[in-house]
């Protein structure tokens, strides 16, 4: 093999093992992002998001928030401590894929959990099982890789001590007690449909391979 072959081998393992890399940070990236969630710490979550892109997205119950200072409300939302509150989300099934150019990545996820907080009316503990699936696009700014498009698709969520069949649209009974001012600043999408008995599923396309990223891809 000549000089030039050997070098342009030598780039090319440099280039895939760089994509190799990537995985195990967005892997790390999203489960810091849950281990903050489990205890509230929502403020700290703001640094793992993209501050450089003016779409980033952040998925809230019942629509999201779109743009550097929106994603920044939910930190202002769960002021920290915030007693009986806990929110655990095991995030499995991942299926990532990096972009050839190394600029963005592209992951799914199946997260099963619980949801616990005080109910205001009995002083309580409420407890709810919550099964979502993820979506999320990358991108890395200034060597780092960031969340820059959160997508929670929901499925079903069901008090602990109830039949979860007989709520066919659980998520429509969950506490909304969000201010007005930190509520999402845009609507849900067609594929936010939990589970039904009377409907089908929406279909959330994995990734597969791409050189660069396509808005039309966006989750």
């Amino acid at each position: 093999m000549t000089p030039a072959g050997v070098e342009e081998r030598l780039n090319c393992l440099e280039h895939e093992l760089a994509r190799v890399k990537a995985i195990t940070e967005i892997l790390n990236l999203v489960n810091q992002m849950q281990w903050l969630h489990s205890v509230n710490r929502d403020n700290d979550i703001t640094n793992l998001l993209a501050r450089e892109s003016p779409d980033v997205r952040v998925y809230m119950s019942k629509g999201y928030l779109e743009g550097p200072e929106e994603v920044a409300k939910p930190a202002r939302m769960r002021p920290v401590p915030n007693p009986g509150h806990m929110a655990l989300h095991l995030m499995s099934n991942p299926i990532i894929e990096v972009a050839g150019d190394g600029k963005t990545a592209k992951g799914v996820w199946i997260a099963c959990g619980m949801v616990a907080m005080k109910d205001k009316k009995t002083n309580r503990p409420a407890g709810y099982w919550e099964w979502n699936r993820y979506g999320i696009d990358f991108i890395k700014e200034n060597g780092q890789w960031k969340i820059w498009h959160h997508h929670v698709f929901p499925l079903f969520c069901v008090g602990w001590n109830e039949k979860w069949e007989d709520q066919f649209k659980p998520e429509d009974n969950l506490p909304l007690n969000i201010p007005a001012e930190f509520r999402p600043n845009h609507p849900p999408t067609p594929l936010d449909v939990g589970y039904s008995p009377d409907t089908e599923l929406p279909y959330i396309a994995p990734p597969e391979p791409y050189e660069t990223f396509d808005p039309k891809t966006m989750y």
